[in-house]
C-alpha cells in the first residue's frame, strides 16, 4: 500500500460509516428509531474504532501519511459528531 494523506482520508471517511451501518442494523428497529443515545454512542465508537485504525496504521504498518489522512478524516467526524448532537 502505498503511503498517502489522499488513500488515508478515503480509509478513514469511508470506516465510520461502515461501523455505524452494521452496528445499526444488528439490532431491533425501534431502538434506532426511539433512543437518540444509541445513535449517539454508535456514532461515538466508530470515532474510537477510526482512531484505532489510524494507531495501527501509524505504528504497526509505519504509514505516516496515511495515518494523518485517517486523521484529518476522524477530526471531520468528530466537528459534525459536536454539531448533529450538541447544537
Amino acid at each position: 500500500m502505498k503511503d498517502n494523506m489522499l488513500v488515508g482520508m478515503i480509509i478513514g471517511a469511508i470506516f465510520p460509516p461502515l461501523v455505524v451501518l452494521a452496528l445499526i442494523e444488528s439490532v431491533n428497529e425501534d431502538l434506532v428509531n426511539y433512543s437518540q443515545s444509541y445513535l449517539e454512542n454508535v456514532s461515538l465508537l466508530a470515532i474510537g474504532l477510526n482512531a484505532g485504525l489510524m494507531w495501527v496504521t501509524l505504528n504497526t504498518f509505519k504509514k505516516d501519511q496515511t495515518g494523518r489522512g485517517i486523521l484529518l478524516a476522524n477530526f471531520g467526524y468528530v466537528i459534525a459528531f459536536i454539531l448533529y448532537f450538541y447544537s
